[in-house]
């Protein structure tokens, strides 16, 4: 995982955006908070279904996404 911090409890990972910007993902027990932090956090509690419809929908969006540059670069569609 992205910047993977083990020396925090509970933190799953940090991901970094910029250098003003980063989500971070926590999860204890049955708690899962996502935390978009940056001039201006946000926090909120997702239980783990929701965790994974999340994650569901970020693979199917980072894959058509790939799909969409590999299409452009290779010129498909000009």
């Amino acid at each position: 995982m992205a910047n993977e911090q083990n020396d925090y409890p509970g933190q799953i990972a940090r991901i970094e955006i910029d250098e003003s910007a980063a989500i971070c993902v926590e999860q204890i027990d049955d708690e899962i908070t996502v935390a978009i932090a940056s001039v201006v956090g946000v926090h909120f509690q997702v239980t783990a279904d929701q965790a994974l419809e999340l994650s569901r929908a970020l693979a199917v969006a980072a894959e058509n996404a790939t799909k969409s540059r590999a299409a452009e670069e290779s010129g498909v569609g000009n």
